[in-house]
């Protein structure tokens, strides 16, 4: 696929102004079978369509079907007009398990208007702290903070299933068959230590949350979007529902933090869904920014 170096040039430079943490914008991946590409005046794009396996654990936060916009563009007009070529072709069906979806720079707000014209809402966030940020302050809770151990399989798994179920009803996730074998999976790379880590936050003997986070080593996918490193990942951040709004949240949190930062982890990534009421004001005061914001139109499941 021939591509326009000039056009790169000022994407890239586009993207570098509104935000330097973002790493260099990538000439647009060689198409698969399945993709198109789009072009207009200022703009090229191509689009991913994706069937996602059912008996994954990815089908759990991917619609079945997904159509999937990367754009290159040096304007809004372009990317308005990307835009139009996207919902003309076939595979731009969203509804009920099919997702259209483009990422885009949060901090270029310039493109938001092309996007609500045509339907797009915010769908998720992927946001960035970097490492000595300050961490929520707050009061002793009667929180004790200690890693997680294979006894804590089962209640890993209540914790991290309740929390889904909250995520589900944004249509931003959805409980696969797939779902809980693809669960025991994560956690036992986690309780063990391999792939990933994980803390337990317990008050009065009972564990009332949980964070597991992707070290850099395993969580190159995420960190490749940003210039600085090494970079984790953090997969699940859960509180039990009748203990929200008590601290147990920050305490986690503080914890957890300052030891990533103590090892010298310059950044850690995370996706929060965009219109949970609680995520974005909760991991704002936990020292993250978004990065990149998901539009979509459809829903998850």
């Amino acid at each position: 696929m021939e591509q326009n170096s000039e056009l790169l040039a000022a994407h890239h430079a586009r993207w570098a102004a509104f935000d330097p943490l973002l790493a260099d914008s990538r000439a647009l991946p060689g198409p698969e079978a399945a993709d198109e590409v789009l072009t207009c005046p200022g703009g090229m794009a191509l689009v991913r369509n994706v069937q996602t396996d059912p008996d994954s654990w990815g089908h759990t936060f991917f619609a079945t079907h997904e159509s999937k916009l990367v754009p290159r563009v040096d304007d809004p007009r372009a990317f308005a007009e990307l835009l139009d070529l996207w919902a003309a072709q076939d595979t731009f069906r969203p509804g009920p398990d099919s997702i259209v979806s483009v990422n885009w720079p949060s901090r270029d707000t310039a493109m938001a208007r092309a996007l609500v014209e045509r339907g797009f809402q915010p769908q998720a966030v992927f946001a960035v702290r970097l490492a000595g940020q300050r961490l929520p302050e707050g009061a002793d809770t009667g929180v004790v903070i200690r890693r997680a151990e294979p006894s804590d399989t089962k209640t890993m798994t209540r914790l991290w299933t309740e929390q889904l179920h909250w995520d589900a009803q944004f249509g931003y996730v959805a409980i696969r068959p797939a779902t809980a074998a693809g669960m025991a999976q994560e956690i036992a790379q986690a309780v063990a230590g391999r792939k990933k880590r994980a803390w337990i936050a317990e008050r009065d003997g009972e564990a009332v949350g949980q964070i597991v986070v992707q070290p850099p080593e395993h969580a190159e996918w995420a960190a490749r979007s940003i210039r600085v490193g090494p970079a984790a990942y953090l997969n699940c951040g859960a509180v039990a529902a009748g203990h929200r709004g008590s601290g147990v949240g920050s305490t986690l949190v503080r914890h957890v933090h300052a030891e990533l930062d103590a090892e010298g982890i310059a950044a850690i990534l995370l996706h929060y869904v965009a219109v949970n009421p609680l995520s974005g004001p909760f991991w704002s005061r936990c020292g993250y920014r978004p990065l990149f914001t998901n539009w979509t139109r459809g829903t998850v499941g």
